[in-house]
């Protein structure tokens, strides 16, 4: 399967999916993905009022994870999916969510605390551009943090199969997660994520582990 990248092409899957996004995301996961993005929060160890931005953010999860943890952070949601943000403001009325693009975000230059990305740079054409523009509108010392696949395993391997029978089962784009699979193998390695990350500017801090390795989170720090 050759993979379509093109802005419009993503952003049709997404708006697509939207309405049953939330579901498959319980299923396919076992009900983990929840947790581990509530792992990841207590990673940051965010502080009060603290300036936090979610690019990619989808249906809100970890806008409302943050705010229900840390009411009195500043959070901004931002994603090109029209259908995924107004899904997410149905869920999350103290949050500020934009429509606009990763690769070219509507802030100025060190205005976050915290930058998260989470299953997100995967489907960006341009990923590199994605990440100078973390680097750029995170502060001094702020974190970024990155959620996605990991290892390639066979843990991994089981994932695979399960989601490509679980989305002829429940979902109605069964074309969107034969996706979502194939874009998981050509992603890189963590261990090459953080090379990747490393070359913009940001170091390393922690990495973290998930699902025998099958989902992995990096820390990094501008």
């Amino acid at each position: 399967m050759k993979l379509n990248k093109a802005p419009n092409n993503i952003k049709s899957i997404f708006n697509n999916i939207a309405q049953h996004y939330d579901l498959m995301n319980n299923v396919i996961s076992f009900g983990m993905h929840y947790i581990i993005k509530k792992d990841c929060v207590k990673n940051l160890e965010i502080k009060e009022n603290y300036k936090i931005l979610d690019v990619c953010s989808g249906t809100g999860d970890f806008c409302e994870i943050i705010k229900k943890n840390y009411p009195d952070s500043d959070v901004y949601g931002a994603d090109f999916s029209e259908n995924m943000l107004n899904i997410a403001k149905s869920k999350n009325n103290c949050v500020s969510f934009i429509h606009c693009d990763a690769t070219n975000l509507p802030f100025e230059d060190n205005s976050f605390d915290i930058v998260i990305a989470a299953f997100g740079l995967r489907n960006i054409l341009n990923a590199e551009k994605a990440v100078e523009e973390i680097y750029r509108v995170l502060k001094p010392q702020g974190k970024f943090l990155h959620l996605d696949f990991g290892e390639k395993n066979l843990f991994s391997k089981i994932f695979d199969f399960a989601v490509i029978i679980l989305s002829k089962l429940l979902s109605n784009n069964h074309f969107a997660y034969s996706y979502l699979v194939e874009s998981k193998k050509e992603f890189p390695l963590p261990k090459d994520l953080i090379k990747d990350f490393e070359s913009k500017g940001f170091k390393f801090i922690k990495r973290q582990d998930y699902c025998f390795g099958v989902i992995s989170s990096q820390i990094m720090i501008k």
